[in-house]
């Protein structure tokens, strides 16, 4: 072969081999900033930090589809040095993560070499979005420049966009900017798009309310209308929405001892046939559950409907997510996982109460249908079960049979399963294998919250019978 030819052959092997590896996702260095940056500037070209949480599922997603994309890939090595940070893993990546004010994930920001943020992106692209808005902000666009654009260009009363730019305001700093938008949002927008209101009461809730841990007038006025609302409430003027408006707030606010002295209050002066105060119970089911008040859910509500419910909304949520994940398996799997935790949640809940009132012909065919919907060989769902008969205080044989399945399943070493089964077993009386089990699990655990969780199993399994 001439030197010519060779030459040829190795720089299409050289091409055949970058194309290959973008086709296998953006390429992150392991690099502290510092390091990066002094790349960036040598290569001429600007740092990329992917921010990220092991919780978030949109991350998640994002490396399932958006960053396994090649020409996102090639898009940022050709013109970043990107960085994958979790924000939660360390002080340094938490300290990093403050520098560029992070706020919410997944965060992606763009960074001169010399430290100045150029701009980020926030939340989830598909790739062609994620290449436009970062072609955007090379070529000097900010994300105010962006949600402003989008806004002139759409409905100027969606309040979708309007929260977009609010989100931009405060990115850039622009808090009393972004606060009027979000206010906007809150008040007008399910007057303008009634299907916002899922959104106005947990996304934008949750950007005002971050806004407000740096600017005390987006506190003042989220409490403001939580104020409002507990009001009307209490002088018997409330709508639906006020109900929902001071449960959220409460929610997001850490507040929920508010919310259920508010429900006993309307509990005891009215019925619960009473729209609002119905609501209101939907609301605080969970809190009512927390407090094993059993007899007060199935008197409000229909506990089976709603288990059922929260069934057919499981597929719902997976029919949705086929459709907009078609030919991407593992984002589907993503989000079937993080809708399957939710459902076993919202139904387990059920099964608690009607466990905790003695309806267990009910229950059984609650626990029936989670199992059928999320498969029998869900360790997960056989061991959710069973903690909410033991949180009951008055387990089943059924209970412990689910533990005992969990429990194998995962061949004794999941650290949560093996403390449901000793406690369920302790609880059902059987004192000597309780103990036995626990010991078993100090022994395996790995982890300082592991060994934490088995010395408090194996102390309550070493309790003397009552009485």
């Amino acid at each position: 072969m001439t030197v010519t030819r060779l030459r040829l052959a190795l720089g299409l092997f050289g091409c055949w081999f970058a194309l290959s590896s973008m086709a296998d996702g953006v390429k992150f260095h392991d690099l502290r900033f510092d390091q990066a940056a002094e790349r960036a500037a040598s290569e001429e070209k600007v740092v990329f930090i992917d921010f990220f949480t092991t919780w978030c599922l949109p991350c998640k997603v994002m490396d399932a589809t958006t960053f396994k994309d090649p020409d996102v890939a090639a898009w940022l090595a050709d013109h970043t040095v990107a960085l994958k940070v979790d924000a939660e893993a360390n002080e340094e990546n938490a300290a990093l993560a403050k520098r560029f004010l992070v706020e919410s994930y997944p965060n992606y920001v763009y960074v001169t070499p010399d430290g100045e943020v150029l701009d980020r992106i926030t939340g989830k692209r598909d790739p062609d979005e994620f290449v436009a808005d970062s072609e955007a902000i090379l070529a000097g666009e900010n994300a105010v420049t962006r949600a402003t654009r989008a806004l002139a260009e759409g409905d100027r009363n969606d309040p979708t966009l309007r929260m977009a730019l609010g989100r931009a305001y405060a990115e850039l700093g622009r808090h009393e900017d972004a606060l009027r938008e979000y206010l906007w949002c809150f008040d007008e927008g399910n007057v303008h798009r009634p299907a916002f209101r899922g959104v106005r009461l947990s996304y934008l809730l949750i950007n005002i309310i971050a806004l407000g841990q740096s600017h005390q007038p987006a506190h003042q006025a989220i409490v403001a209308r939580r104020d409002a609302a507990e009001q009307r409430l209490l002088d018997g003027s409330a709508t639906e929405d006020d109900v929902n408006v001071f449960v959220a707030i409460n929610r997001e606010l850490d507040d929920s001892d508010s919310t259920l002295g508010m429900y006993d209050k309307l509990k005891d002066e009215t019925t619960l046939a009473d729209p609002v105060v119905e609501r209101l119970l939907y609301w605080c089911f969970d809190l009512l559950v927390a407090a094993r008040r059993y007899g007060e859910v199935v008197e409000g509500l229909d506990i089976p409907a709603r288990a059922q419910d929260d069934l057919d909304q499981f597929d719902r949520l997976m029919a949705l997510y086929a459709e907009e994940y078609e030919g991407r398996p593992e984002a589907l799997l993503l989000w079937r996982d993080d809708t399957a935790d939710m459902v076993r949640r919202d139904v387990v809940a059920s099964y608690q109460v009607l466990i905790g009132v003695g309806m267990h012909a009910e229950a059984a065919e609650i626990a029936r249908k989670l199992i059928a919907k999320l498969g029998d060989d869900d360790a997960n769902t056989l061991n959710a079960l069973a903690w909410a008969g033991y949180l009951t205080g008055s387990p089943t044989n059924a209970n412990l049979a689910q533990a005992r399945m969990a429990y194998e399943l995962t061949a004794g070493k999941n650290i949560p399963m093996v403390n449901t089964l000793a406690r369920v077993l302790k609880t059902l009386g059987h004192g000597e294998e309780a103990v036995a089990v626990a010991e078993q699990g100090v022994a395996d655990a790995v982890t300082d919250d592991g060994r934490e969780i088995m010395a408090a199993c194996l102390e309550y399994c070493r309790e003397p019978p009552a009485g």
